[in-house]
């Protein structure tokens, strides 16, 4: 009877712990408390500024919306309380609906965090959504006014004066992490006549970020630097926050926005972890950086 008594009540631990790492438990967090930003000593922390040719608003894990040249494009958007089994750790912006319209979407793999469907339900004008080829099979009748787009790498887009041409991004783009899949993840490259930026999506540190170089000679990575543990198998298709600051030198880029952090429980790092580690392996490299404040 006592050995049933303890096997019940370690099992009930376990759920307990469990449902806390997936932040069930807990309700969602200041974005300064659930990134680490506000464990990140004053000469860590950036100075420097994006440029005035564009806004970019975070919208929480990899999803922005960036505003150029009269054009609205979302990134990986995702404004849901939850990601499969895991809990929302960090709050919503404050209207959420403020996403109400897009020039374009720009999905960079199928993953639920970043190709979330109940997130594209909700806004309610759609250019068109690019998605990596093969992905388009997961809309359905609800998300029918994304206006799925397939595109392979090698494509190009015109949105206004600016171009959009995915790139090579070294992940899986399966709807599920599987150690293969045919179908292909994929980063962005924006550019506008004076100015180019490079959207990663997840991509892991053996990505051709010498390639991307030079070809596209971006100024500025948006870079996933979050859900990295355990290192294997997590090495074949993440970055951590050290392999973030090399792969930007690789890049040659002046800056870099940090993504993929501080949102959801994803991995066994905690979503708090990996920003502080960037900011000092930036500082240490010397790299300019800007944090991605939540959209008000």
């Amino acid at each position: 009877m006592i050995n049933r008594a303890v096997f019940i009540l370690l099992h009930l631990l376990l759920i307990t712990w469990v449902l806390y790492r997936l932040g069930w438990l807990t309700a969602p967090r200041p974005w300064e408390e659930s990134t680490g930003w506000n464990r990140i000593p004053a000469e860590q922390r950036p100075t420097h500024a994006l440029p005035d040719e564009f806004t970019l608003d975070w919208l929480g894990h990899s999803g922005f919306i960036l505003r150029w040249a009269g054009q609205t494009i979302l990134l990986d958007p995702n404004t849901s309380m939850r990601c499969t089994v895991a809990r929302r750790v960090m709050e919503l912006p404050a209207d959420p609906s403020v996403v109400d319209h897009a020039d374009t979407v720009l999905i960079s793999h199928a993953h639920y965090d970043h190709l979330n469907l109940d997130t594209l339900q909700r806004i309610r004008d759609i250019g068109f959504t690019a998605v990596p080829e093969g992905t388009e099979v997961y809309f359905g009748e609800t998300t029918d006014h994304a206006k799925p787009r397939p595109v392979r790498v090698g494509d190009s887009i015109t949105l206004g004066p600016l171009e959009i041409f995915p790139v090579p991004a070294a992940h899986n783009g399966n709807r599920f992490h599987p150690w293969r899949s045919p179908k292909p993840a994929v980063g962005y490259i924006i550019r506008s006549p004076t100015f180019t930026l490079y959207y990663a999506g997840d991509t892991a540190f053996h990505n051709d970020f010498a390639g991307i170089r030079e070809k596209f000679h971006p100024n500025l990575a948006i870079l996933p630097i979050g859900a990295y543990a355990p290192r294997y198998p997590l090495k074949i298709h993440h970055l951590n926050p050290e392999e973030a600051v090399q792969a930007a030198r690789l890049l040659g880029v002046q800056t870099v926005v940090p993504c993929h952090f501080g949102t959801f429980n994803l991995t066994f790092d905690h979503p708090s972890a990996a920003l502080p580690r960037f900011a000092a392996a930036a500082q240490k490299a010397q790299l300019d950086w800007v944090m991605p404040v939540l959209i008000p």
